[in-house]
C-alpha cells in the first residue's frame, strides 16, 4: 500500500516535471499517466478497507460463536452446581453436628461459586468491558477449579 502511495507521488512529481518542459502530447501522457496512478491508489485503498471490514465481521462472528459455547459451558457447569447444592442439602438433614457443619461450609462454597458462575453468564450475555481473551482464559481457569472440586 506504502509503495502505491509512494508511486503515485512520484509520478504526480514527474508528471509536474514533464508539464514544464514536455509538448502538449506529452504533457498530456503525463497526466494521464498521473490519472492512472491515482485510479490504482484508489482502487488499493478501497480494497485494504473492504479486507478489513470483511476481517471485522470475521472475527465479530467468532467472538459470538465462542460466547455461545462458552455460554452453553457455564449453563453445564451451573446444573452440576445445582445438583451438588442439593446433595449438601440431603446431608445436613441426616448428617451429625459435627457432620452438618462441614456440609454447610460445602454448600456456602458450592453457592458462592453458583454465584460466580450466574456474574459470569452475565457478562457474557452482555456487552463486555473485559477483552475476550483475558475473560475466556480467567472464565475457563474457573470452570476447572469448580470442575476438581466437585470431582
Amino acid at each position: 500500500m506504502k509503495k502505491k502511495v509512494i508511486f503515485a507521488y512520484a509520478l504526480i512529481a514527474i508528471g509536474t516535471l514533464s508539464f514544464t518542459s514536455c509538448s502538449r502530447e506529452e504533457k498530456r501522457d503525463a497526466a494521464d499517466g498521473v490519472q492512472d496512478a491515482q485510479d490504482k491508489v484508489e482502487n488499493a485503498a478501497d480494497k485494504v478497507a473492504s479486507d478489513i471490514k470483511d476481517g471485522v465481521n470475521q472475527t465479530a462472528e467468532d467472538v459470538k460463536r465462542e460466547k455461545d459455547e462458552m455460554a452453553a459451558k457455564l449453563e453445564e457447569q451451573r446444573k452440576d452446581l445445582k445438583r451438588e447444592i442439593e446433595e449438601a442439602e440431603d446431608k445436613i438433614k441426616s448428617a451429625s453436628a459435627k457432620e452438618k457443619d462441614r456440609w454447610e461450609e460445602r454448600r456456602q462454597k458450592l453457592k458462592s461459586q453458583m454465584n460466580d458462575i450466574d456474574d459470569d453468564l452475565k457478562d457474557i450475555r452482555s456487552d463486555m468491558k473485559e477483552d475476550w481473551k483475558d475473560f475466556k482464559k480467567r472464565l475457563n481457569k474457573k470452570i476447572d477449579e469448580i470442575q476438581k472440586d466437585i470431582e
